[in-house]
């Protein structure tokens, strides 16, 4: 191979690196114990903050199956806000921890906050087995700002 083709295959390969990170503009998370359900839960540091604040503001945990249900299904719901005047896009992923920090769940989900958007809510719905949520004590949460 020629340096000229070398050169050209290395800036093709730099720019398709590029291209693939642009997408995402800031990663922020926050590891809290797993809430109780029907209090509200404040996150703080979960925000794009440039000349603007997107964030995402509490979380409030809702139970929506009976005791001993199998699978066991909670409403995660987010509060957001955006104080630009430009929508901004945001994956909220939940990562359930056991006792020793390890992953026993993920789940995610995508919305958009609207310009000026106040206690916008963001609902997530998990799904788990029994003893994956008994195992469950933390919860690591990532808000992925991708524009």
């Amino acid at each position: 191979m020629n340096v000229r083709r070398k050169v050209v295959c290395i800036l093709l390969l730099c720019l398709t690196a590029a291209v693939a990170f642009a997408a995402l503009m800031h990663h922020s998370e926050i590891t809290i114990p797993l809430p109780a359900p029907g209090e509200a839960k404040a996150l703080r540091g979960l925000e794009y903050r440039a000349r603007f604040v997107a964030s995402i503001d509490s979380v409030t945990l809702q139970t929506k199956s009976e005791a001993g249900a199998d699978p066991v299904v909670t409403d995660w719901v987010f509060t957001g806000s955006n104080t630009d005047g430009q929508a901004h896009r945001v994956e909220i992923v939940v990562r359930l921890l056991n006792e020793s920090g390890e992953q026993v769940g993920f789940f995610s989900t995508k919305r958009v906050l609207p310009a000026a958007a106040r206690v916008l809510e963001i609902p997530l719905t998990t799904k788990v087995k029994p003893d994956v949520w008994s195992s469950a004590k933390k919860a690591r949460i990532f808000a992925d700002w991708m524009s």
